[in-house]
């Protein structure tokens, strides 16, 4: 079992992590085009980096959380939360398959239309709802394996 110092360098860690994750959002968000501007075209390559940064901080952080560290402990002090733990593993496939998706069609646009920049932009607001749900299922875990309350822990 880990110490409190221990437990919270965890918390910590995987916090720092989320808070990443949302600035690659908030940046790539703000990138999408105003839908009554003369030229859109000019979001797209701003718009794919976002989605590639997005994809390799998830991507990395999932693979850490796979080789062991804060969720798993988690479920070492509250095994009851074993079965959400494997849930929100299969749930990040899934979440970097959509991304991959996301990506791919971003990339296959060359002159976007303003409906096509719309839709991309609908579908980016998607999958960051989905990104987002996967982190609170995660700090839910975190939460009831550590008997901590994460609710002013992001305020920094």
């Amino acid at each position: 079992m880990t110490s409190d110092s221990g437990k919270y360098a965890y918390v910590e860690h995987l916090l720092s992590e989320h808070r990443r994750l949302e600035q690659l959002i908030q940046r790539t968000l703000v990138a999408l085009p105003e839908w009554d501007a003369p030229d859109i075209s000019a979001w797209l390559p701003h718009m794919i980096e976002g989605l590639k940064a997005i994809r390799q901080e998830a991507a990395d952080h999932f693979r850490e959380e796979e080789l062991g560290g804060c969720l798993e402990e988690a479920v070492i002090h509250c095994p009851l939360l074993s079965r959400e733990l494997t849930h929100a593993e299969k749930e990040q496939r899934a979440l970097l398959a959509d991304l991959d998706d996301l990506l791919d069609r971003a990339r296959q646009l060359h002159e976007p239309t303003i409906r096509e920049a719309h839709a991309l932009g609908q579908e980016l607001r998607a999958v960051v709802q989905k990104l987002r749900a996967h982190e609170a299922v995660e700090n839910h875990i975190i939460e009831r394996g550590f008997s901590i309350s994460l609710e002013n822990a992001d305020a920094d």
